[in-house]
Order: C-alpha cells, then sequence, then structure tokens
C-alpha cells in the first residue's frame, strides 16, 4: 500500500476543505482517506461543503458530517442550495461562492 503524508511533518497540516457537488459525494470520493487523516491529525480544522441539496438530504448530509468529523475540534459544515443539475447555467453565482471560500 503506498502511504500518503500531507506537510513536511507530523501535525503540519493545519486545514481540509472538503467539497461536494452533491450530499454524500465527500464521503464517497474521499471518505476513507479523511477518515485516515483526522486519525493522525485530530486537531485538524474541516470546512465541509456540499453544493447542491434539498431539505431531506441536507438533514442527512449535515448527520454524515458530523459523524466523520465526530473527534475535530473545530469544524464547518456548510449545505448549499445551488440547483442541481443546473450548475453550468449558474457558473457565475458557484464562481463567486468559490471566491468567498478564500476567507475562510
Amino acid at each position: 500500500m503506498l502511504t500518503l503524508q500531507l506537510g513536511k511533518q507530523p501535525g503540519e497540516l493545519k486545514t481540509i476543505l472538503c467539497l461536494g457537488a452533491h450530499c454524500d459525494d465527500i464521503e464517497i470520493g474521499c471518505g476513507g482517506t479523511l477518515l485516515r487523516l483526522l486519525a493522525a491529525n485530530p486537531e485538524l480544522q474541516v470546512h465541509w461543503i456540499v453544493f447542491s441539496s434539498n431539505p431531506i438530504r441536507a438533514r442527512e448530509a449535515r448527520a454524515s458530517a458530523d459523524r466523520f468529523l465526530a473527534g475535530t475540534s473545530v469544524r464547518n459544515v456548510v449545505i448549499q442550495n445551488f440547483r442541481n443539475g443546473y450548475f453550468p447555467y449558474v457558473a457565475a453565482d458557484i464562481k463567486d461562492y468559490f471566491e468567498s471560500l478564500k476567507k475562510i
């Protein structure tokens, strides 16, 4: 198995930004890696952002994020409501949101 070290020294990694287009994309796409990084770096600050959801899936997404991030001291879970399937048509709004993420 290949190993992955982010940062030069253990504990050097401070913040992770997780982006998912839809609910459960983060868990499916990088859930195992995220859990491993959190186990090795429990002091990590995690920003978990989902771009498209409906009210039912938003509750599921928050519950899933809470389970994944249970051991973290600082976490920020955001569920946006960009219209699913229309991302190309609201690209400017999504780009503006991405730009706002530079401040976190």
